[in-house]
């Protein structure tokens, strides 16, 4: 299931741009309305010093371009402007976009032009202008209508915002169905094939004993170990999806119990060896069933990766401040940079019959469980692999490191891409 920390961060993420953009945008209006509101008191000022300039300072062609013109098709400032007469009769004006919107008549009284302007006499103030002694004309202005359209800007972003984070969850849901799928799917797969092969020696036996039951204190020995094979095996798979037990274990002791096992039950062909440091095992908190699986599959993955006429594996700890790294490292094929987080889905694998779930696991065992991390150190083609697993002597709250990992990997290919050029 999707954890709701991501879904609460897609919901509250498109609010937060659409506060962020209204308070920015109502900044920014204002600002641009001092601006104009600054201009036209600026250009009435102007008409008043022409009009009352001892000889003519503006032409024609200026006082045509500075008034508000019912022909022009664009706007010498942003502002709506309506100039009147002392008694009210519209002048000029550069209302035409408007009016062409509201299938206006071209003449109009001044209070239809204030209805269809919205304009607070109050917030706005008209402005008068002396044009000549005993000649005043008022100038009326209301907020830039573009700065309407500005104001709207905050909703479309928001609505934006919303909808990819309404697709971004949906994604995130079905990725999250898809893995669950995979995950189910190959833990059936897996669990019948851990159960495959203690359940095979049991009924052998049992095939053994229906002819010869002479034969039971010889097979005995063995049944009792195919049973506890299964009760293991039943323990594992019980604990996947259940709160981790941990409880305080010496972890070279719980190595050294994998790596006898695994001894007895690998081919002559292949070495295993334990490294461990000079010095009292540390004490950890573990769920030890889960990290012996965790190791077990480790090194049945290194297994798997030698070539036929065998190998070395080499299973090491090396102890920290703050906690513990263990490394399995082999000399078999290698993994491809490109895939080295990949190997940790649920459901991928590069064997032929394999189900994609050991290592799949192996990550939620030690990351979600123990508060650690695995991935892989090092790999090179045909020369080996060195998986690295990071146990922390208490577990961490917040896990910056695995944060950090993908980064790392893709710093990692660039990188191994840089050396090839």
């Amino acid at each position: 299931m999707m954890r709701l920390r991501w879904i609460v961060l897609w919901l509250v993420a498109p609010l937060g741009v659409i506060i962020f953009t209204t308070y920015y945008t109502r900044q920014l209006t204002r600002q641009l309305l001092n601006q104009q509101t600054f201009m036209l008191r600026f250009y009435a000022h102007m008409l008043d010093y022409a009009a009352h300039a001892p000889e003519p300072c503006l032409n024609n062609y200026l006082l045509e371009f500075l008034y508000p013109s019912d022909n022009q098709k664009f706007r010498a400032f942003l502002v709506p402007l309506v100039i009147t007469d002392a008694g009210g009769t519209i002048l000029r004006h550069n209302l035409n976009e408007v009016l062409n919107e509201l299938s206006q008549p071209a003449s109009f009284t001044l209070d239809q032009a204030l209805l269809y302007l919205d304009i607070d006499t109050t917030e706005f103030p008209p402005i008068s202008v002396q044009i000549a002694p005993g000649k005043i004309h008022k100038i009326y202005y209301g907020e830039p209508l573009i700065l309407e359209q500005v104001q709207r800007l905050p909703l479309f972003s928001g609505l934006a915002v919303v909808g990819i984070a309404i697709m971004g969850i949906s994604f995130l849901a079905a990725a999250s169905k898809s893995r669950q799928q995979r995950l189910w799917l190959g833990l059936a797969k897996e669990t019948a094939h851990q159960l495959g092969t203690p359940l095979s020696g049991l009924v052998g036996s049992v095939e053994v004993l229906k002819g010869s039951p002479e034969t039971l204190p010889r097979l005995l020995p063995r049944m009792e170990i195919d049973i506890q094979r299964l009760q293991e095996v039943a323990d594992r798979f019980s604990r996947i999806g259940m709160r981790p037990q941990l409880k305080s274990h010496r972890l070279f002791e719980v190595l050294e119990e994998v790596v006898r096992y695994m001894k007895h039950r690998l081919p002559s062909s292949i070495t295993l060896e334990l490294k461990l440091p000079a010095e009292p095992s540390p004490v950890l908190p573990l769920d030890a069933t889960l990290l012996r699986w965790t190791i077990e599959n480790l090194i049945r993955n290194s297994v798997d990766a030698l070539p036929p006429e065998g190998g070395t594996i080499f299973v090491r700890a090396l102890t920290r401040r703050k906690g513990v790294i263990v490394e399995i490292e082999d000399n078999g094929r290698g993994i491809p940079t490109a895939r080295w987080e990949d190997i940790f889905r649920p459901g991928y694998s590069t064997k032929k019959h394999g189900w994609g779930m050991g290592l799949a696991l192996a990550r939620r065992v030690i990351e979600e469980y123990h508060g650690g991390e695995i991935f892989v150190r090092q790999s090179k083609p045909l020369q080996g692999t060195v998986f690295r697993i990071w146990l922390p002597r208490e577990r961490p709250f917040i896990p910056l490191r695995r944060w950090l990992r993908p980064l790392r990997y893709r710093l990692n290919l660039l990188l191994s891409l840089l050396r090839k050029q």
